[in-house]
């Protein structure tokens, strides 16, 4: 099984050919597409997106990644096999970060062995190397075969989630389709906050909110924070766009301290 995402959208003719090829090499293989509508050249996006989905996919599946503003520079072509047996193959630039730290690397491969390649464009290794390299790593070819061993990988820099006390500490990931915030912190910081009002900090700006369950548990444009379906804390309003109404940027540090009331004492 190929995964398939990248930044491509569905406008263009890009999508398509990468897939002509995966077939060409492998006619059998399934292809899941997990979206090509993340934002243009939008690394760290790419790579929380990567973290939350890899959890829903079979040990063997092959993840084929291309966020790739760097193309055709020094850059390297790699695929990254993770102690849980997966396999990733994209750019070294930093996409394949959350999911190395959360699975553990096995052993990480420049992609250099030119027998597993579909043609030399400069600009478009995602149908000239990374997608034949994903169908051919489908069709049994070892992660041994494609190049020599990269021993230090490109990682995204972050601010790692804290808990302190009743204080939560973390950063914007990115955010969704519907203007719904989502952060780099473990639902599992927030499990005793639920059903609390809550602080939020965003940069210099502070909100009153709500720790809830779904998003009907309050009133249509109010704000709300719950744990989403992927496991992270979401900031979120009923119905409304949180992005907008707030005006959070990826990457923004962010704070949530719980309101303690009489019955918590």
């Amino acid at each position: 099984m190929i995964a398939f995402m990248s930044d491509w959208g569905y406008e263009s003719y890009y999508v398509g050919v990468a897939k002509a090829v995966i077939k060409s090499i492998k006619p059998d293989v399934e292809i899941i597409d997990i979206t090509h509508n993340v934002k243009e050249y939008n690394i760290r996006q790419a790579a929380h997106i990567l973290q939350r989905v890899c959890k829903d996919f079979p040990s063997q599946s092959i993840f084929l990644v291309v966020v790739d503003p760097s193309v055709g520079t020094s850059r390297k072509p790699i695929c990254m096999k993770t102690k849980n047996d997966m396999f990733f193959v994209g750019p070294d630039n930093g996409v394949f970060s959350f999911v190395g730290n959360n699975f553990g690397v096995k052993e990480v491969r420049i992609l250099e062995n030119q027998d597993y390649f579909y043609g030399s464009s400069p600009t478009f290794h995602g149908r000239d190397i990374f997608a034949p390299v994903a169908a051919y790593l489908a069709s049994g070819v070892k992660i041994r075969e494609l190049g020599s061993l990269l021993m230090n990988y490109e990682i995204l820099r972050y601010r790692k989630p804290q808990k302190i006390g009743d204080t939560i500490r973390g950063e914007i990931a990115y955010y969704d389709h519907f203007g719904n915030l989502e952060t780099n912190i473990p639902g599992k910081y927030v499990e005793e906050f639920l059903d609390h009002d809550a602080f939020l900090k965003i940069g210099q700006n502070q909100y009153e909110t709500t720790f809830c369950r779904t998003y009907f548990d309050v009133r249509p444009g109010q704000l709300l924070i719950h744990t989403d379906s992927s496991g992270f804390v979401e900031i979120a309003i009923n119905e409304g766009n949180a992005q907008k109404m707030l005006g959070a940027k990826a990457g923004e540090l962010l704070e949530i301290e719980k309101v303690v009331t009489n019955k918590d004492t």
